[in-house]
């Protein structure tokens, strides 16, 4: 069942890059208004649900350690294919590094779902589904770039759809080693949690800022609130 959850999740990703396919533009204030719902979804879920949980399994040590990891992982990843090959234009070239730090983070995000479930049940949904919400601005951000700079459209869509089975393929690595420590998961969670802070810090809120900041701020308050009930929930 989460399996199937972790799927639909990670389909958002091609959900989104349909959206900017179709659309082909997304006004300045929109695309500032989603990417600050998802960075508002991504920081609440880290502080009341991937934080609590990985505390309170593992302590502090595991979460330290796993927290740290996540942010050093994606710094690392991010940065070699930042580099790009310099005969490619500026705009594919930024569509092929965030798809792939997209890429880098979905695993750990899958995982979270899966360490998540192993805890409890509901936990598991929850982080679907703020990882749903957080991964549609993702895909509009991989295809904007990627289209404006020529590619075609079944390539785009066939590089999110690809990028998207990335998500249930994290969930299934918790759900097999969560038998055997309760460690495990508690560093997953907080590896996530690493992840997803520092996607929001280097990118999606930087950039929604930079876009709108009177949007910015009413969509990180939105995706707080949107969070903030699930979580109550």
């Amino acid at each position: 069942m989460i399996l199937a959850i972790s799927f639909l999740s990670g389909l958002s990703t091609p959900l989104g890059a349909l959206v900017v396919l179709r659309f082909r533009t997304l006004r300045p204030w929109m695309l500032s208004f989603i990417l600050a719902l998802a960075s508002g979804v991504m920081v609440t879920v880290v502080v009341t649900e991937l934080a609590p949980a990985s505390l309170n399994t593992g302590g502090i040590p595991a979460f330290i350690s796993g927290c740290v990891f996540g942010v050093v992982s994606m710094a690392f990843f991010t940065g070699l294919w930042k580099s790009g090959d310099p005969s490619l234009s500026r705009l594919r070239r930024t569509g092929q590094s965030i798809a792939l730090a997209i890429a880098v983070h979905d695993l750990p995000e899958g995982m979270a779902i899966g360490a998540g479930h192993s805890l409890h049940a509901k936990l598991g949904i929850i982080m679907a589904l703020a990882i749903a919400l957080h991964n549609m601005p993702e895909g509009m951000s991989i295809a904007a770039p990627l289209a404006a700079s020529g590619v075609g459209r079944r390539k785009i869509f066939a590089l999110t759809l690809l990028i998207s089975l990335i998500t249930p393929m994290g969930t299934l690595v918790p759900l097999m080693l969560g038998s055997v420590s309760h460690g495990i998961n508690a560093v997953i969670l907080a590896f996530a949690a690493g992840a997803m802070l520092y996607v929001v810090v280097q990118d999606t809120l930087p950039e929604s800022w930079r876009e709108n900041r009177a949007a910015a701020v009413l969509g990180l308050v939105a995706g707080a609130a949107l969070m903030g009930s699930l979580a109550a929930w």
